[in-house]
């Protein structure tokens, strides 16, 4: 099994790495949809452009953060540097909504202005090469951000997806347009959903990293599966008060186990310390678990009676052995 500190070492070197590939592709990208939608008269494309652009500040973020919240646990921070990462999402999916917004209202102020004339189809070209190489990025950063557990990298990747799905609208605009001269305004009412979906992008990235920010609940599934694997453990009686939460891309959890009140403390400590590598071993994203152990006793039955449905948070009853 790889050194923690190897494995941060090739986690932020792949962070890095898909990082700056997007980086260069966003710069190309910028320059050829503001160029050409100069060029060809698309409002819409021009947004688009700007849109690829903004992709270099968060690029930049990425790049300079990911040294700072891959490093691992310290004094000054025992849980480690996770929440520099939840940061960085937050103010990736700001500066998608902010742009989003800019993107609007620039299009709701030219409805106003005596229509433009037909964006010409070499607009439409540059949409749908943006569309293919921002869709193919997406997909090898999801692939990478799920490999490594990376948030940060996962909003990156929906960020260039946004990329790709605000160009569809563009290239949907010129193609009527072209086939449809009478139809006024169409480049601008394309902009208005390339801002919609920047927007919705923007929520989806901010949302988890503010629950995070706020210590919700991290994970049921999680809290399910540490359950089942407690009543697979022959020396744990019981387990209740269970909570998660989440910290970067990884996981926190603490719980309570029940063992033989008989048993020496040596023994339980070696028990919960089995538990708590089985836990890490098997849960890839859990990082971290903290056991109270308590004596299993007919008063703590009662302190903590047995619900099927209050397990999660309380307690899960085995037969006496």
């Amino acid at each position: 099994m790889p050194e923690p500190s190897d494995q941060h070492h090739d986690k932020g070197k792949t962070i890095r790495t898909v990082t700056l590939v997007g980086a260069i592709l966003n710069v190309f990208l910028a320059v050829l949809k503001i160029g050409i939608g100069k060029f060809a008269g698309s409002q819409a494309l021009v947004a688009d452009g700007v849109h690829s652009f903004s992709d270099l500040l968060t690029d930049a973020v990425i790049l300079l953060g990911s040294r700072y919240w891959m490093a691992p646990a310290d004094s000054g921070h025992p849980y480690g540097h996770g929440k520099f990462e939840t940061l960085a999402n937050v103010f990736i999916g700001l500066m998608l909504a902010l742009v989003g917004i800019g993107i609007g209202w620039d299009s709701i102020e030219t409805l106003s202005d005596t229509p433009p004339p037909a964006p010409g189809m070499l607009a439409f070209y540059a949409a749908v090469a943006a569309i293919v190489m921002k869709e193919l990025l997406y997909r090898w950063t999801m692939r990478e951000a799920k490999h490594i557990r990376s948030a940060v990298l996962r909003a990156n990747a929906w960020h260039h997806r946004s990329d790709a799905l605000s160009s569809v609208p563009v290239a949907v605009a010129v193609v009527t347009n072209a086939i449809f001269p009478s139809l006024k305004y169409l480049d601008q009412i394309a902009a208005l959903l390339v801002t919609g979906m920047i927007l919705k992008a923007a929520f989806e990235i901010i949302w988890p990293a503010f629950n995070e920010l706020t210590d919700a609940r991290g994970s049921e599934e999680v809290e399910k599966r540490l359950v089942h694997m407690a009543e697979e453990d022959k020396d744990i009686r019981e387990i209740h008060a269970i909570r998660s939460r989440q910290t970067g891309g990884s996981l926190l959890l603490d719980c309570h186990i029940l063992v033989d009140p008989e048993m020496s403390i040596e023994n339980a400590h070696a028990i919960s310390e089995r538990f708590k590598q089985s836990v890490i071993t098997k849960m890839d994203n859990v990082i971290d678990v903290v056991i109270h152990i308590e004596p299993y006793t007919c008063e703590e039955r009662l302190v903590n009676p047995c619900s099927l449905d209050e397990q999660l948070h309380q307690q899960k009853k085995k037969p006496d052995r």
